[in-house]
């Protein structure tokens, strides 16, 4: 990266998947469509090895569908990590149902196997590991937990797409799954998400959940098509000193987060499922075909990953008053994110913004005692604390070995410097 600066992600998504997507936007052809759905879909099960994907319009959709598709209802409870994302939890009391939330690792940031234990009742109905910043969750034991409970095990895997547990892809070890695909992504379909299951009647019930619902339009898969050619432009490093970079520079004078604040999701508890779900949803020739392509280099994308990933564990592992993530036993991690802990978070993220490295707080909360729910209340205090100290450090695909060097000598100073 040019000068140093370095920016906080860079998307999958290339020139090339945007013409790849504009060809297929200029067809509308209803048939086309679902062909080439069906292809991504079989190529997605195949990756992750199971029998059934679903394409859907996002996570949180999927998500509904299949506690509905399960039987979640009135009286039941789901279990959800005390750290994720908002919408998750959400979309359980649309159904009837509580979300119970467990606490999670200080340092690992997913579910605790302990806290979901202390977390069942006889009303549990499924639980939610959620493998977050692409850690893949102690699945042995949550599976285990869950099997003598008579508990459905629906992974997130909103942000580990490819990642494995023990060898084996996420997805796939518990009984159903979600992902998510949007721009951001370690693979992007421009919009949309998935989900997998490993059971033919409730992959029926997701389908016809979904028989009625128009297709997602034209206007807005080329729009999402021309942010990601425009967001591959921004990071790029020849642009992104010229583009993103002084945008950044000024926010950090003035002590803001000029793409986080813009951008972020205001957190709302849904009262009912939105129609942009049920009436926009069908996937089409666009997204599929992009996502095809994302497959041929999911596997180069996250070891480009994982290898940045595993040099920041390395480089960063004694700076004072820092915290590197630790990873639970038989964890496979792309490091969608790398996230750090610091007691004096912001401090640390302005003095990087003034050292050409880009950071941010992300997209998550604890849930543990949050306004959206205040019934559901429970002591989820390590959710709490890294909710408090967590950081993102860039991690993606497209940063150098200069800019892997620059941003860990920027990480020491900056931590001294904050103390």
């Amino acid at each position: 990266m040019a000068f140093g600066r370095i920016p906080r992600f860079s998307p999958s998504f290339s020139p090339r998947e945007a013409l790849v997507a504009a060809a297929a936007l200029l067809r509308d052809d209803a048939a086309a469509d679902a062909e080439a759905v069906a292809r991504f879909e079989r190529r997605f099960a195949e990756l992750i090895g199971v029998p059934h994907a679903i394409m859907v319009p996002s996570a949180r959709y999927g998500f509904y569908l299949l506690l509905s598709a399960i039987g979640v209802g009135p009286g039941d409870e789901v279990v959800v990590p005390g750290l994720t994302y908002f919408a998750i939890p959400a979309m359980v009391p649309l159904l009837g149902a509580a979300p119970i939330f467990a606490d999670v690792g200080l340092r690992s940031h997913v579910l605790d196997p302990d806290a979901f234990a202390a977390a069942l009742s006889p009303r549990t109905k499924a639980v939610v590991p959620t493998h977050l910043f692409g850690t893949p969750c102690e699945m042995d034991r949550i599976v285990q937990i869950a099997k003598e409970a008579g508990v459905a095990v629906i992974e997130d895997c909103a942000q580990s797409t490819g990642a494995r547990y023990r060898g084996q892809r996420v997805g796939s070890v518990g009984d159903h799954a979600y992902y998510t695909f949007g721009l951001t992504k370690n693979i992007t379909t421009l919009s949309g998400a998935m989900v997998t299951t490993k059971d033919e009647a409730v992959a029926a019930k997701v389908r016809a959940a979904l028989a009625g619902a128009g297709p997602t339009p034209r206007r807005k898969l080329a729009k999402e098509a021309a942010t990601g050619a425009a967001m591959w432009a921004a990071t790029h490093p020849a642009l992104y000193w010229a583009t993103v970079h002084p945008a950044v520079v000024v926010g950090n004078r003035l002590g803001k987060d000029p793409i986080h604040e813009p951008f972020g999701e205001p957190e709302v508890r849904y009262t009912k499922v939105s129609s942009s779900y049920t009436t926009q949803g069908r996937a089409r020739a666009a997204q599929a075909e992009v996502g095809l392509r994302q497959l041929d280099r999911i596997d180069a994308l996250n070891g480009a990953r994982v290898r940045n990933g595993r040099r920041l564990d390395e480089a960063l592992a004694h700076v004072p008053g820092l915290s590197t993530p630790t990873y639970p036993e038989g964890a496979e991690p792309i490091y969608m994110s790398f996230v750090v802990n610091h007691p004096r978070r912001d401090a640390l993220a302005g003095a990087l913004r003034a050292r050409g490295v880009d950071t941010t707080i992300g997209y998550m909360n604890a849930f543990g005692d949050h306004p959206l729910f205040p019934e559901h209340k429970r002591a989820c205090p390590n959710a709490a604390r890294a909710m408090a100290e967590l950081l993102h450090l860039p991690v993606h695909p497209n940063l150098s070995g200069a800019d892997l060097d620059h941003m860990v000598e920027a990480v020491r100073s900056a931590a001294l410097e904050v103390g």
